[in-house]
């Protein structure tokens, strides 16, 4: 007498049991890198065929990509960055790149003003924009060196008039 397997509602296989219960067709084929290390070990990943990307794009330019990786344990915000071989001024080149893919990105940091530029020295800078009616002054004084701050200030102060002197026109047609 042969024994049927008996199920009950209570026992009953879940969806995924019975689908990996059906047999696979043999031979196939699967995409993947196989590795091969020191004495022979070697190691197999698959390639993801679940159609899940683990990562959600945030930005894209032709020299770069920013996205935010998807996953359960850590999340982060990667950007990719390639620099052409014949670039002069890789720095830059990441700055301004970096620049295109955070666009759209809110910042804390209020962005430098563009215009004309009326004076570049070390500890000052001065920029007209007339696009804007504004001008800006940067000034810096590092303590270690001049630890007489206030006569530094003094002088910094000193050539802002000097530059405003010489731009003047350049200022009152601004207004």
């Amino acid at each position: 007498m042969e024994k049927k397997p008996t199920t009950t509602p209570a026992t009953k296989p879940s969806a995924t049991e019975t689908n990996a219960q059906k047999a696979l067709p043999v031979p196939r084929k699967i995409r993947g890198t196989l590795t091969i290390k020191a004495e022979d070990d070697l190691e197999f990943r698959a390639t993801r065929s679940t159609g899940i990307s683990s990562q959600e794009e945030i930005s894209k330019t032709t020299a770069g990509k920013l996205y935010r990786t998807v996953g359960e344990k850590k999340k982060s915000m990667v950007a990719h960055i390639v620099i052409p071989e014949n670039e002069t001024d890789p720095r830059a080149f990441l700055y301004e790149t970096v620049e295109k893919l955070t666009r759209d990105m809110q910042t804390k940091a209020k962005p430098r003003l563009r215009g004309k530029v009326l004076m570049d020295e070390e500890n000052a800078r001065v920029t007209l924009s007339k696009k804007e009616n504004r001008l800006e002054m940067v000034l810096g004084i590092d303590l270690k060196a001049t630890p007489d701050y206030y006569k530094a200030l003094m002088n910094l102060m000193y050539r802002l008039n000097q530059c405003f002197a010489i731009n003047q026109s350049s200022l009152v047609s601004a207004r």
